[in-house]
């Protein structure tokens, strides 16, 4: 069992320990809110650009974004969304158990966002075409377009087959989910026509299609990264919150082995002073 001093350093280490995790959950906590205000006032934006986006693809016959039946990829691009930082719950390891039965590491290449993706391809032989480590809060919609002007730039010279993004979905506060989202090619979907029924596309769908598509994928590109910024700060406010919950529950039954230790040790003086002065009058 531990001499006293050396519970004092303990329970002294836990408390210290403590305040740290205490400032990030604040922290974390403070860029959730800032994330999700965000969040929230483009998510009407991002619905409208997909719902328009997907009733020009659904009466669009012939483009080098459509998706041909029986269509075979030998290349992937992934754009794999993570973080920078650690002590964020299972947010990064998810999203490489996602991505790790996909992935050929033959032929497919990475666009890594975070350090933490850099780290995990690096270890996993797996080729990064580009890496992103200053993606925060406050990603912005120009480089979003930056980036999005690069990808299209791969898929229309055929340099990859396909793109695919990796990223967290945010359910709500305690709750994500990793997906996987198809980019290109873009693979039709049955569209309810009375909804765009006074839609008119001119001069016809298809030259609509290729002057709409870099808006579309920068509208992908932003709002998957802001939903993953959202997660990834959600993740880390719950996980030191829970740091928290442990370590003063940790630092509690140290007190009380303290305590316990203590009292021992006073009983046990007192014995001997009883004992001494006891052989002391009998002698």
């Amino acid at each position: 069992m531990p001499n006293l001093s050396e519970l004092k350093s303990e329970i002294n280490n836990i408390n210290d320990i403590g305040k740290i995790t205490g400032a990030m959950e604040l922290v974390a906590t403070a860029k959730l809110k800032k994330i999700s205000k965000r969040m929230g006032s483009i998510q009407t934006y991002l619905n409208e650009v997909y719902d328009i986006f997907n009733y020009i693809i659904s009466h669009s016959e012939d483009s080098i974004y459509l998706k041909k039946p029986n269509q075979v990829s030998n290349k992937t691009l992934w754009i794999v969304i993570g973080s920078n930082l650690g002590l964020c719950g299972g947010y990064n390891s998810n999203i490489f158990k996602t991505l790790k039965p996909l992935i050929n590491k033959q032929t497919d290449n990475v666009i890594a966002i975070g350090s933490k993706v850099v780290s995990f391809c690096k270890a996993n032989n797996i080729e990064i075409k580009e890496q992103y480590t200053d993606i925060d809060v406050d990603f912005s919609n120009e480089q979003s377009r930056k980036m999005s002007v690069n990808l299209l730039n791969y898929f229309v010279q055929k340099e990859f087959d396909e793109i695919k993004i990796v990223y967290t979905k945010f359910i709500n506060n305690v709750t994500f989910e990793p997906k996987v989202l198809d980019m290109f090619p873009i693979e039709k979907k049955e569209e309810d026509n009375e909804i765009h029924q006074d839609v008119i596309l001119e001069p016809d769908p298809e030259t609509v299609l290729t002057t709409s598509v870099s808006m579309y994928l920068n509208t992908i590109l932003f709002g998957t990264i802001i939903e993953s910024q959202v997660s990834e700060q959600a993740n880390r406010r719950m996980a030191m919150e829970a740091a928290n919950k442990n370590g003063k529950e940790i630092s509690e039954n140290l007190s009380v082995l303290f305590n316990r230790k203590r009292q021992e040790n006073i009983t046990q003086e007192i014995s001997e002073i009883i004992g001494g002065a006891n052989a002391q009058s009998e002698g």
